[in-house]
């Protein structure tokens, strides 16, 4: 919005006579002199030093009760919290300055205020209806007023505002009556403002010629009086325009023009980033003087009306008044104590609550910054020893070798996703996802996933399940496999030269349900009995003394709220040195075999067709691996390395779906969706994504993404995904 600007003539010398403190005493610096400083102050950056002086002239306005000292202070506290983008504090300081401003009966102040407002509300909160009241407002008293200068914030302020909100034939007459106010009071930078704004009008009414040239009007003349670099941000409609238009070299001139100049302000906006460090520490201890003030003067009324009352009272009886007095008095300095201390307390509450919040939220970006750093560098660690072990030709010896790094891979990454896993479960329900499920099959895989890690302990792994069991049920596989990988690595942690069991058994049994029980047994070292209810804990862990622990200790508290969250619950049998048993129970829906034949001709159908696929990923790496795996599943793939250059080839080309990461330089999956969205609305995307899905899922599918997979990638899930979107 434009700029505003602050300028006050009348100088008053203040004594504190007035005040009534220090007689002897002669204020040096006047109030209007307080006010003059901290609004020079503000242009350098200096935000501590402004506020500083802005609350000692707040504070002597109160003493003297002078209503328009008052109003103008609490403008300049709230100008510099607009500087400090602390929208609240801001909105707080203007409303205050707007009551003393309409109790002084000063029109330009309350003008100032309703435009402070309005920007409060149009930049901090993006209510563009409220912002319009007070633009409005103020609009309408700069007329009264004829102020051209004054007059014309406003008027830009809502032609800016309509411009924001696409209603460009609203906008129209406030940019004609701009014009002539730029023109009339020869404000160079309110003229470039106004013409980027009339560009912006063009634009959006799809006038591109006329809007080039007010741009290009703009610009030069931005130029000339050394503004450019506060106007940057022509430069970025302007290479919307060139894009408009297929002027594709034009338009990444004119991005770069307008990152270069947002450096050039990297020095002003550093400043304020410094002056917001130091502020942080002194804000607080100037506001509560502001408060002393006030209290001062609200208790130096109540004695004063207090001893009208006695003046009058006495005369009936002065003895008795006077011992009422001091017991009323006495009671009153201990209520006020107590008040104090009460007061004192909740505020230490409050910054103790909002420093526990931002550790909490510091906390929780470590964890998803750490997950998205260690799944990157995973992908490329699983996703190449996938493909190796898919080779045919490769030699035996190396083939084991491979098992071994995506057994330790997929190790790590379970134990990424563990540390995660608990850190969430508390604060949301894992969404359950229930597909068509071979029990047997799910629980053979699992049970084979385990086998290089029992060979290394001696141990021998047993499936046990009834031949009768149900060939496909429906069932949350994710959170079931979650469960019985952690089990049987428990076992497979305590359990030398010994053996494993995974039962299956069937407790009860109809055409539409199953119910069964899962049993993960060993002969291992067995737990003790004052240790069986710790191990349910997150972070529990047993025989630590001999240092022969595993893992995060997370495995079993992850099984518990799993469970729980399918309508189950872990049951526990152990005798130390004999061995332990973990058992659970599962309803589930028997799926008939018309309905999984059926599914099965779908999926084979879907897989003979030819589908071509265009992959955004920067990672040179993360392209090898995903390209491979496309081709194992049957797809032919395009890969581009940012998300400017999918865009042209969304436009060049026709692709049946889109792969695109969220995190690419240059143009990020996320701007390159909205951009494609603009004129395909109809080929999938997909969002590939190394962060939690539940962090960054609102967001893709309000862009127009139609679904997301975390990275590291692997060909079921690849396949299955793709195959779900393809469908739709």
């Amino acid at each position: 919005m434009g700029k505003k600007y602050i300028y006050l003539s009348l100088i008053f010398l203040v004594s504190f006579n007035a005040i009534g403190q220090e007689p002897k005493r002669v204020v040096i610096d006047s109030i209007q002199e307080l006010i003059d400083i901290s609004n020079d102050l503000t242009f350098e950056f200096k935000i501590k030093e402004s506020l500083e002086y802005a609350i000692k002239a707040a504070n002597y306005a109160h003493k003297l009760d002078n209503d328009y000292y008052k109003g103008h202070a609490y403008y300049m506290m709230g100008y510099n919290y607009s500087v400090l983008v602390d929208h609240k504090s801001a909105e707080k300081s203007y409303r205050n300055a707007l009551e003393y401003a309409t109790k002084a009966k000063d029109s330009v102040l309350m003008l100032w205020s309703y435009n402070g407002l309005g920007s409060v509300y149009s930049d901090g909160y993006n209510n563009l209806e409220t912002s319009l009241v007070f633009y409005n407002k103020a609009k309408d008293l700069g007329k009264i007023l004829e102020m051209d200068e004054e007059y014309m914030t406003p008027v830009i302020n809502l032609a800016w505002t309509y411009i924001d909100i696409k209603e460009p034939d609203k906008a129209y007459p406030y940019l004609l009556e701009a014009e002539q106010l730029v023109t009339k009071t020869r404000d160079l930078r309110g003229y470039c403002e106004v013409m980027y704004l009339q560009g912006r009008y063009h634009f959006q009414k799809g006038e591109l010629d006329i809007a080039k040239n007010k741009f290009n009007d703009c610009l030069e003349t931005a130029k000339q009086h050394d503004i450019l670099a506060d106007l940057s941000y022509v430069f970025e409609s302007r290479a919307e325009l060139f894009q408009k238009i297929g002027k594709m070299d034009s338009a990444y001139y004119d991005l770069q023009a307008y990152q270069n100049y947002k450096d050039k302000l990297y020095d002003k906006e550093k400043l304020k980033q410094i002056e917001v460090a130091k502020i942080s520490f002194g804000v607080d201890e100037y506001e509560r003087q502001l408060n002393v003030a006030k209290a001062e003067k609200e208790y130096q009324e109540g004695i004063t009306r207090n001893n009208k009352i006695i003046n009058i009272i006495s005369i009936v009886g002065l003895i008795t008044l006077l011992g009422i007095i001091v017991f009323v008095y006495r009671e009153y300095r201990i209520k006020e104590k107590l008040n104090n201390a009460l007061k004192t307390k909740n505020e230490q509450l409050v910054e103790a609550k909002l420093e526990a919040e931002k550790l909490a939220q510091a906390k929780s970006q470590f964890v998803s910054t750490i997950s998205h750093e260690l799944r990157t560098p995973l992908y490329g660690v699983i996703g190449i020893s996938s493909l190796l072990l898919e080779d045919q030709e490769i030699l035996p010896k190396h083939k084991k070798l491979l098992g071994s790094l995506k057994f330790s891979g997929d190790y790590l990454l379970n134990l990424i996703n563990n540390v995660l896993r608990i850190s969430k479960i508390e604060s949301q329900e894992p969404e359950q996802i229930k597909t068509p499920t071979n029990l047997y099959k799910l629980s053979q895989n699992l049970l084979n996933s385990f086998e290089y890690q029992a060979k290394s302990k001696n141990n021998q792994l047993n499936l046990d399940a009834p031949k009768d069991l149900p060939e496909t049920v429906s069932v949350d596989s994710l959170g079931l496999s979650e469960v019985l990988v952690n089990l049987i690595g428990n076992s497979s942690k305590f359990t030398e030269n010994g053996n494993i069991w995974l039962r299956i058994k069937v407790l009860d049994q109809t055409n539409e349900s199953l119910t069964i029980r899962y049993e993960v047994e060993d002969n291992g070292l067995g737990i003790p009995e004052n240790k069986k209810e710790f191990i349910f804990e997150k972070f529990s862990q047993l025989d630590r003394e001999s240092n022969k622990v595993e893992g995060t200790g997370l495995g079993l508290s992850i099984v518990k709220n799993i469970l729980a969250n399918m309508d189950s619950q872990i049951y526990l049998e152990s005798e130390e040195g004999k061995g332990t048993k973990f058992y659970f129970d599962l309803t589930l829906e028997v799926i008939n075999e018309i309905e999984e034949s059926n599914l099965k001709n779908d999926e084979n159908d879907n897989s003979k067709s030819y589908h071509k696929i265009l992959v955004a990923e920067d990672n040179k790496i993360n392209q090898i691996v995903t390209k491979n795996l496309l081709n194992l599943i049957g797809y032919d793939c395009t890969i581009v390395e940012n998300g400017f250059n999918a865009i042209q080839l969304v436009k060049k080309e026709d692709f049946d779906l889109i792969l695109m990461d969220l995190n690419m330089p240059y143009v990020d999956g996320r701007e390159a969706t909205k951009r494609i969205r603009e004129f395909d609305k109809t080929t999938p995307i997909i969002a590939l994504t190394a962060a939690e899905i539940s962090e960054v899922k609102d967001e893709c599918i309000a862009l127009g993404m139609n679904d997301l997979i975390n990275k590291p990638l692997n060909k079921n899930d690849l396949k299955t995904i793709i195959k779900k979107n393809l469908k739709t």
